[in-house]
Parts: C-alpha cells; sequence; structure tokens
C-alpha cells in the first residue's frame, strides 16, 4: 500500500508516535512519503527514522509564548497572518506531490498541509492524536474555560477539517479512545531511579517554579530541556540539556517528571513508571483539560504554583500495571484501524468502478 504520513514536528509527541508507526509500515512493506510541516526542524532520531522513505520539509505555523507561561494571543495572530501565503502555496505544491505519488491513504497527525480539504481531496485521510478525545461530545467540560475551547476547536479545524476519519488516543481508556502510540526504544528501555528531576518545556514564564523548588533543594538534581541557553540566575544544580538524545535515559532513571501538559510526554513519562507534575501552558484549553484528566485518574498532579507540593504524591503503581499491557498495544491497535479503513475504502471504489463500467455497457450515464 501506498501511504502518505503528514506530522507537524511543532513539539515532539508527533514525531514520536511516527517512530512507533514506521516500523509496522516497513514490516509489512508499505510504501511511505513522509511530509513534515511546521516552524522547527525535527531531531536526527526522526530522519534516522524515516531512513530511505522520501520525505518532504515544508515551513508551518508557529505560536509565539508571552513571557508568562502561555502563548500570546496577539503575537501568534501576526506570526499566522505573515506565514499564511507560504503556508497556501505549501499546500499547492504537496497537492502536486502527494498526485505524483498517488497513495492509498494520508495519515495526518495534526498537520495543516495533509489535513486540509484543499490537499488531495479524494484520497481517504485518517487523522490521528488525541485532539478527536478531547471533541467527543461524553467528554466532561472544564468550567469557565469557554474561549479557550473555542480557540482550540478553531485550530483543530484549521489542521483537520480535510480528514475523514479520526482515531484518539488518550492516557487514560475510555469510550472510542485508543492507547497512546510508544516509539521502539522507550518500550524497550529498563526504568531506574536515580533520584532526578526531569523537566521538559520551552516555556520562561513556567520555569519559577522550578527554579524555586532548586534552590530549596540545591543537593536535587534537576535536568531541563527545551531551552537553548541557560537564563540567568538558575541554581547550579540544574542542569540545561540540549542535546535531544540525552532525554530518553534522562526519562527512564528520573524519579518524577514535570513539563507541560503534552499528552505524548504524559503517556511516557507514566508508562515508565514516574510520577507527573503538569505545568499546562495558560490558555491552552487541551493542555488544562489533560492535566485535569491526570488528577482525576490519579495518575500524577497540576502543578498550580508550588512545585514542592505538586511533586509530594505516590505513583499509582497499580494503575500503572493495570494499564501496561494496553499502552503497549496502541502502535499495533492504530495501525490495524489504518489498514481496516484503507480497505473498506478501496472496496467501495471497486464496486464503485464496477458498477460505472456495468453503466456504460449498458449505455447509461456513468455514476458520479
Amino acid at each position: 500500500m501506498r501511504i502518505v504520513y503528514g506530522v507537524q514536528s511543532t513539539g515532539k509527541g508527533h514525531l514520536s508516535r511516527f517512530l512507533g508507526l514506521k516500523p509496522l509500515f516497513d514490516r509489512d512493506g508499505h510504501e511511505l512519503l513522509v511530509i513534515v510541516t511546521g516552524f522547527y526542524d525535527p531531531p536526527d532520531y526522526f530522519y534516522s527514522a524515516v531512513g530511505s522513505s522520501p520525505m518532504v520539509r515544508y515551513r508551518g505555523l508557529s505560536t509565539i509564548e508571552d513571557g508568562e507561561g502561555g502563548v500570546s494571543k496577539r503575537r501568534t495572530l501576526n506570526a499566522f497572518a505573515r506565514h499564511l501565503p507560504r503556508l497556501v502555496e505549501s499546500m499547492r505544491r504537496a497537492h502536486v506531490q502527494i498526485g505524483k505519488f498517488d497513495p492509498d491513504v494520508i495519515v495526518s497527525d495534526f498537520d495543516p498541509i495533509t489535513g486540509s480539504p484543499l490537499v488531495a481531496p479524494g484520497v481517504l485521510k485518517i487523522g490521528i492524536g488525541n485532539q478527536p478525545v478531547l471533541s467527543h461530545p461524553d467528554v466532561e467540560r472544564l468550567a469557565g474555560l469557554k474561549m479557550e475551547r473555542f480557540n482550540v476547536q478553531l485550530v483543530s479545524a484549521l489542521f483537520t477539517s480535510g480528514v475523514d476519519v479520526h482515531l484518539g488516543c488518550h492516557f487514560y481508556p475510555g469510550p472510542r479512545r485508543l492507547p497512546p502510540i510508544l516509539r521502539p526504544d522507550l518500550l524497550s528501555v529498563e526504568p531506574t531511579n536515580r533520584g532526578h528531576l526531569v523537566v521538559y518545556h520551552s516555556f520562561r514564564g513556567l520555569l519559577g517554579p522550578v527554579l524555586a523548588y532548586a534552590r530549596r533543594h540545591p543537593d536535587r538534581e534537576v535536568h531541563v530541556y527545551g531551552y537553548s541557553s541557560r537564563p540567568w540566575g538558575s541554581p547550579s544544580n540544574v542542569r540545561f540539556e540540549t542535546d535531544p538524545e540525552c532525554f530518553l535515559e534522562d526519562l527512564a532513571s528520573c524519579d518524577a517528571y514535570v513539563g507541560t501538559s503534552g499528552f505524548q510526554a504524559i503517556s511516557e513519562a507514566f508508562y515508565l513508571g514516574k510520577k507527573l507534575v503538569a505545568q499546562p501552558i495558560e490558555g491552552h484549553y487541551e493542555q488544562k483539560w489533560n492535566a485535569a484528566e491526570l488528577e482525576l485518574h490519579g495518575m500524577g498532579r497540576w502543578c498550580r504554583g508550588d512545585l514542592e507540593e505538586a511533586l509530594d504524591q505516590d505513583f499509582n503503581a497499580a494503575l500503572h500495571t493495570e494499564l501496561r499491557p494496553w499502552y503497549e498495544s496502541g502502535a499495533e491497535q492504530h495501525y490495524r484501524r489504518i489498514l481496516r479503513y484503507a480497505a473498506v475504502r478501496r472496496r467501495r471504489a471497486k464496486a464503485a468502478s464496477t458498477l460505472d463500467a456495468q453503466a456504460m455497457d449498458s449505455g447509461s450515464e456513468p455514476l458520479a
């Protein structure tokens, strides 16, 4: 089967899911065209996973932080207006490129190009990610955040309005929820506990509680990812790591994970048996909903200012034992759903072609 896989490079979670699915595509001999959209280049390990499959890189949209732990709506909107002409041109080029590849199916992981109705509209598009779970009608909504929820729905519509089938994954089982897609190297690592904290985010406004905790605990190492330079005045026990290749080893050997409430990072840390502390991005409804879900299911804590208090928790070992096999099946479950929907589309196309041929033979008009 010929598959176009579209993924955005903003945040590492989308890229990590590709790492989980790629070995399955290779195992069964599918031909792949990878489209990566995003303002930032993927890390080297992503290119290694792509291997010999053709890959096309497009610049996408970016979010601008407000310096206080949130997204600046005004600056992000201005950046969107500046980059929109380039995105439209990227869609035109991608439409031509996908047409030449002639895929059976397009898999889109919250990618604005492959998820657009303007790009390859005649090809079956299957969306994967956490967003479909968030929009399910049975999901309880957070009170007082109506405008934030509207904003995330607007962005989701922009990125997925051309998707035919949505596969929603989540870190806790529920109706119409698939397990997370975990990368093979994460599944094979042996977790330990060396006592340090791992922090992963790039919003400087969220660093305050982390640095305050580090100053109160000078003997505890804190390893921070997501920053290109060391902020002035950071305690000596805080290490700002810029090599993404070190992240998995650090995560597997830490005592607790602290980060924004991105779905993929939460799933990976919980699978490795780590205490979880979420620092949701201000103004980001999905992140706040994920943090609330963590607390609801006894999987972690929402840090509302005091990291010391949020870290005062016991890891839910019983729940971890229960969910671990479910997590390990995530990639295979998604892969089987993709094949199933693609097979249904092929059967329908073949049936329509047969009916058209019969209509032509009988002198009738072919089916539209």
